[in-house]
Protein backbone atom coordinates (compact mmCIF):
# COMPACT_ATOMS: atom_id res chain seq x y z
CA UNK A 1 0.00 0.00 0.00
CA UNK A 2 1.70 3.51 -0.95
CA UNK A 3 2.17 5.47 1.87
CA UNK A 4 0.32 9.03 1.06
CA UNK A 5 2.30 12.78 2.33
CA UNK A 6 -0.29 13.32 5.12
CA UNK A 7 -0.28 9.17 6.05
CA UNK A 8 3.60 9.22 6.13
CA UNK A 9 3.91 12.74 7.99
CA UNK A 10 1.74 11.00 10.52
CA UNK A 11 3.93 7.85 11.11
CA UNK A 12 6.81 10.30 11.45
CA UNK A 13 4.96 11.68 14.30
CA UNK A 14 3.86 8.61 15.80
CA UNK A 15 7.30 6.59 15.49
CA UNK A 16 8.71 9.87 17.48
CA UNK A 17 6.44 9.87 20.43
CA UNK A 18 6.81 6.73 21.20
CA UNK A 19 10.78 7.39 21.12
CA UNK A 20 10.37 9.59 23.04
CA UNK A 21 8.03 8.12 25.96
CA UNK A 22 10.31 5.23 25.67
CA UNK A 23 13.31 7.55 26.33
CA UNK A 24 11.59 9.06 29.06
CA UNK A 25 10.29 6.10 30.91
CA UNK A 26 14.24 4.80 31.02
CA UNK A 27 14.83 8.01 32.03
CA UNK A 28 12.59 8.18 35.04
CA UNK A 29 13.82 4.62 35.91
CA UNK A 30 17.31 5.92 35.83
CA UNK A 31 16.17 8.41 37.58
CA UNK A 32 14.44 6.62 40.60
CA UNK A 33 18.07 4.34 41.25
CA UNK A 34 19.47 7.56 41.12
CA UNK A 35 17.86 9.12 43.40
CA UNK A 36 16.69 12.19 41.73
CA UNK A 37 14.57 14.40 41.86
CA UNK A 38 10.40 13.13 42.85
CA UNK A 39 11.23 9.72 42.24
CA UNK A 40 13.82 9.58 45.50
CA UNK A 41 11.33 7.68 47.17
CA UNK A 42 11.01 4.76 44.73
CA UNK A 43 15.17 3.86 44.87
CA UNK A 44 15.62 0.32 45.72
CA UNK A 45 18.45 -0.03 47.85
CA UNK A 46 19.17 -2.88 50.25
CA UNK A 47 19.49 -2.27 53.94
CA UNK A 48 22.29 -2.43 56.27
CA UNK A 49 21.76 -5.50 58.63
CA UNK A 50 21.92 -3.84 62.35
CA UNK A 51 24.82 -4.74 63.92
CA UNK A 52 24.56 -7.53 66.47
CA UNK A 53 25.11 -6.48 69.73
CA UNK A 54 28.54 -8.23 71.22
CA UNK A 55 27.73 -11.40 73.60
CA UNK A 56 29.90 -9.43 75.96
CA UNK A 57 27.71 -5.80 76.65
CA UNK A 58 26.37 -4.61 79.26
CA UNK A 59 23.72 -1.94 79.40
CA UNK A 60 24.48 0.26 82.57
CA UNK A 61 22.87 3.12 83.09
CA UNK A 62 24.35 6.58 84.99
CA UNK A 63 22.40 8.58 86.80
CA UNK A 64 23.56 12.01 88.93
CA UNK A 65 21.41 13.61 91.72
CA UNK A 66 22.39 16.73 93.33
CA UNK A 67 20.63 17.99 96.16
CA UNK A 68 21.09 20.31 98.88
CA UNK A 69 23.00 18.84 101.93
CA UNK A 70 19.89 20.12 104.03
CA UNK A 71 17.50 17.49 102.44
CA UNK A 72 16.28 14.97 104.78
CA UNK A 73 16.01 12.43 101.86
CA UNK A 74 20.01 12.13 101.47
CA UNK A 75 20.48 10.92 105.58
CA UNK A 76 19.01 8.36 107.30
CA UNK A 77 15.83 8.47 105.24
CA UNK A 78 17.67 7.36 102.43
CA UNK A 79 21.10 4.74 104.07
CA UNK A 80 18.32 2.79 106.54
CA UNK A 81 16.88 1.11 103.73
CA UNK A 82 20.24 0.61 101.62
CA UNK A 83 22.65 -2.18 102.19
CA UNK A 84 25.80 -1.03 102.87
CA UNK A 85 27.35 -4.19 104.77
CA UNK A 86 26.98 -6.23 102.31
CA UNK A 87 27.60 -4.10 99.18
CA UNK A 88 31.52 -4.82 99.43
CA UNK A 89 34.53 -6.01 101.31
CA UNK A 90 34.69 -5.01 105.04
CA UNK A 91 38.21 -4.00 104.82
CA UNK A 92 37.72 -1.61 101.78
CA UNK A 93 34.26 -0.58 103.14
CA UNK A 94 35.69 0.66 106.63
CA UNK A 95 38.84 1.96 104.43
CA UNK A 96 36.66 4.10 101.97
CA UNK A 97 34.75 5.32 104.49
CA UNK A 98 37.62 7.31 106.60
CA UNK A 99 38.73 8.35 102.75
CA UNK A 100 35.11 9.85 102.79
CA UNK A 101 33.14 7.75 100.58
CA UNK A 102 29.81 5.59 101.39
CA UNK A 103 28.79 2.84 99.05
CA UNK A 104 25.43 1.10 98.82
CA UNK A 105 23.42 -1.52 96.83
CA UNK A 106 19.91 -0.87 96.16
CA UNK A 107 18.02 -3.93 94.85
CA UNK A 108 15.76 -3.71 91.39
CA UNK A 109 13.13 -2.45 93.36
CA UNK A 110 14.25 0.77 94.95
CA UNK A 111 13.16 2.07 98.56
CA UNK A 112 11.15 4.67 98.62
CA UNK A 113 13.46 7.53 99.19
CA UNK A 114 15.85 6.89 96.39
CA UNK A 115 11.90 6.66 94.19
CA UNK A 116 11.61 10.22 94.98
CA UNK A 117 15.14 11.22 94.56
CA UNK A 118 15.73 9.75 91.19
CA UNK A 119 12.19 11.12 89.88
CA UNK A 120 12.32 14.61 91.79
CA UNK A 121 10.72 16.67 90.00
CA UNK A 122 9.04 19.38 92.30
CA UNK A 123 9.20 20.95 95.21
CA UNK A 124 9.55 18.60 98.47
CA UNK A 125 9.63 18.90 102.48
CA UNK A 126 12.50 20.57 103.89
CA UNK A 127 14.01 21.79 100.06
CA UNK A 128 13.89 25.27 99.31
CA UNK A 129 12.31 26.82 96.12
CA UNK A 130 15.33 27.88 95.13
CA UNK A 131 17.13 24.48 94.95
CA UNK A 132 14.29 23.45 92.88
CA UNK A 133 16.20 23.43 89.90
CA UNK A 134 19.08 20.85 90.53
CA UNK A 135 17.17 18.46 88.74
CA UNK A 136 18.77 14.52 87.43
CA UNK A 137 21.29 14.60 84.78
CA UNK A 138 22.21 10.74 83.34
CA UNK A 139 23.45 8.99 80.57
CA UNK A 140 22.92 5.52 79.10
CA UNK A 141 26.12 3.39 78.09
CA UNK A 142 26.45 -0.04 76.37
CA UNK A 143 29.72 -1.36 78.24
CA UNK A 144 32.16 -4.30 76.65
CA UNK A 145 33.27 -6.09 79.66
CA UNK A 146 36.48 -5.37 80.77
CA UNK A 147 36.71 -2.08 79.14
CA UNK A 148 36.57 0.99 81.61
CA UNK A 149 35.01 4.26 81.19
CA UNK A 150 34.93 7.08 82.99
CA UNK A 151 32.58 9.24 84.85
CA UNK A 152 33.64 12.66 86.15
CA UNK A 153 31.93 13.49 89.31
CA UNK A 154 33.10 17.15 90.43
CA UNK A 155 33.68 19.85 88.67
CA UNK A 156 37.55 21.74 88.04
CA UNK A 157 39.30 23.03 91.03
CA UNK A 158 42.07 25.41 90.01
CA UNK A 159 43.97 24.13 92.75
CA UNK A 160 42.94 21.27 95.51
CA UNK A 161 44.26 19.39 98.19
CA UNK A 162 43.68 15.79 98.78
CA UNK A 163 43.73 13.83 102.10
CA UNK A 164 44.43 10.44 101.93
CA UNK A 165 44.15 7.67 105.08
CA UNK A 166 46.08 4.97 104.13
CA UNK A 167 45.70 2.03 106.19
CA UNK A 168 48.06 -0.27 105.59
CA UNK A 169 50.83 2.84 106.58
CA UNK A 170 49.61 2.67 110.15
CA UNK A 171 46.80 5.27 110.19
CA UNK A 172 49.45 7.73 108.36
CA UNK A 173 47.80 10.78 106.55
CA UNK A 174 49.01 11.35 102.36
CA UNK A 175 48.16 14.94 101.28
CA UNK A 176 48.49 15.26 97.56
CA UNK A 177 48.28 18.76 95.62
CA UNK A 178 47.10 19.49 92.35
CA UNK A 179 46.08 22.09 89.91
CA UNK A 180 43.11 22.14 87.29
CA UNK A 181 42.04 19.19 89.02
CA UNK A 182 39.04 16.99 88.34
CA UNK A 183 37.87 14.01 90.08
CA UNK A 184 36.43 10.68 87.76
CA UNK A 185 35.57 7.39 88.83
CA UNK A 186 37.10 4.88 86.73
CA UNK A 187 34.34 2.24 85.81
CA UNK A 188 35.14 -1.39 84.02
CA UNK A 189 32.13 -4.04 84.09
CA UNK A 190 33.16 -7.85 84.19
CA UNK A 191 30.42 -10.20 82.68
CA UNK A 192 30.23 -12.93 85.49
CA UNK A 193 27.44 -14.80 84.30
CA UNK A 194 24.31 -14.55 82.31
CA UNK A 195 22.26 -12.01 84.68
CA UNK A 196 25.32 -11.30 86.67
CA UNK A 197 28.13 -8.59 86.48
CA UNK A 198 31.01 -7.18 88.59
CA UNK A 199 31.14 -3.55 88.31
CA UNK A 200 35.24 -2.23 89.39
CA UNK A 201 35.38 1.72 90.69
CA UNK A 202 38.59 2.99 90.69
CA UNK A 203 38.81 6.88 91.83
CA UNK A 204 41.35 8.95 90.13
CA UNK A 205 42.62 12.75 89.81
CA UNK A 206 43.09 13.98 86.73
CA UNK A 207 45.08 17.07 86.60
CA UNK A 208 47.03 19.19 84.97
CA UNK A 209 46.95 20.27 80.60
CA UNK A 210 45.55 18.56 78.44
CA UNK A 211 48.28 17.43 75.71
CA UNK A 212 49.45 13.80 74.02
CA UNK A 213 50.56 11.35 76.35
CA UNK A 214 51.26 7.95 76.15
CA UNK A 215 48.20 5.69 77.05
CA UNK A 216 48.68 1.78 77.99
CA UNK A 217 45.69 -0.02 75.91
CA UNK A 218 44.33 -3.07 74.98
CA UNK A 219 46.19 -2.89 71.76
CA UNK A 220 49.49 -1.37 73.46
CA UNK A 221 50.52 1.99 74.07
CA UNK A 222 48.76 4.80 72.23
CA UNK A 223 48.97 8.48 72.07
CA UNK A 224 46.00 10.23 73.55
CA UNK A 225 45.12 13.83 74.07
CA UNK A 226 44.50 13.89 78.36
CA UNK A 227 45.65 14.99 81.42
CA UNK A 228 47.99 13.51 83.65
CA UNK A 229 46.26 10.87 86.07
CA UNK A 230 46.18 9.91 89.77
CA UNK A 231 44.46 6.21 90.61
CA UNK A 232 43.73 6.31 94.53
CA UNK A 233 44.52 2.48 93.82
CA UNK A 234 43.85 1.99 97.52
CA UNK A 235 40.35 3.43 97.76
CA UNK A 236 38.73 0.61 94.75
CA UNK A 237 35.83 -1.42 95.25
CA UNK A 238 34.15 -3.62 92.87
CA UNK A 239 30.22 -4.39 93.45
CA UNK A 240 28.38 -7.42 91.86
CA UNK A 241 25.08 -6.86 90.72
CA UNK A 242 22.28 -8.63 88.71
CA UNK A 243 20.44 -7.01 85.93
CA UNK A 244 18.07 -4.38 87.94
CA UNK A 245 20.08 -3.52 90.88
CA UNK A 246 21.94 -0.35 91.43
CA UNK A 247 24.97 0.82 93.31
CA UNK A 248 24.79 4.01 94.77
CA UNK A 249 27.89 6.01 95.47
CA UNK A 250 28.51 9.29 97.91
CA UNK A 251 30.49 10.96 100.67
CA UNK A 252 29.50 10.45 104.34
CA UNK A 253 28.25 12.82 106.20
CA UNK A 254 31.24 13.54 108.77
CA UNK A 255 33.53 15.45 106.32
CA UNK A 256 36.67 16.80 106.50
CA UNK A 257 37.28 19.40 103.37
CA UNK A 258 40.10 17.82 101.87
CA UNK A 259 39.15 14.00 102.43
CA UNK A 260 38.33 12.50 98.88
CA UNK A 261 34.31 11.61 99.46
CA UNK A 262 34.24 15.44 99.78
CA UNK A 263 36.25 16.61 96.41
CA UNK A 264 34.54 14.03 94.48
CA UNK A 265 31.38 14.40 95.73
CA UNK A 266 30.91 17.77 97.38
CA UNK A 267 32.70 20.42 96.56
CA UNK A 268 34.27 23.58 97.22
CA UNK A 269 32.86 27.60 97.32
CA UNK A 270 29.22 27.78 95.96
CA UNK A 271 28.85 24.06 95.65
CA UNK A 272 29.95 22.72 99.01
CA UNK A 273 26.05 22.58 100.57
CA UNK A 274 25.20 20.60 97.41
CA UNK A 275 25.48 16.91 98.12
CA UNK A 276 25.87 14.17 94.85
CA UNK A 277 24.64 10.95 94.45
CA UNK A 278 25.70 8.61 91.67
CA UNK A 279 23.58 5.70 90.68
CA UNK A 280 25.11 2.91 89.06
CA UNK A 281 22.30 0.62 87.59
CA UNK A 282 22.68 -2.93 85.79
CA UNK A 283 20.19 -2.45 83.18
CA UNK A 284 20.44 -5.33 80.86
CA UNK A 285 23.07 -8.11 79.22
CA UNK A 286 23.66 -9.60 76.31
CA UNK A 287 22.46 -13.60 76.70
CA UNK A 288 25.93 -15.75 76.96
CA UNK A 289 24.97 -19.00 74.42
CA UNK A 290 25.73 -22.07 75.53
CA UNK A 291 29.03 -23.92 74.06
CA UNK A 292 28.17 -27.38 73.03
CA UNK A 293 31.22 -29.85 73.07
CA UNK A 294 31.22 -32.87 71.55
Amino acid sequence: MKLTPYRSWFLVVALAFLVVKITGCALMEEGAVLGLGRYVEKRTTKKLPSIPVSQNAMQVEIVFIERPITDPLLGSTLWNEIDEVGAIELMDQENLKQNGFRVGHVSSVPPMALQTLLGLKSHLGGVEKKDESLLLSGRRLMLRSGVPTDIQTSGFYDKCSLQLFNDDEEGQLEIKEFEQARCVMRVKAHKVQDGWARLEFTPEVHYGAQQLRRTPTNIGWQLENRQNTTPLYKQKFEVTLNVGEMTVITATDDLTPKSAGHLFFRGEGRKSNIQKLLVVRLSNMSKMEAVRTK
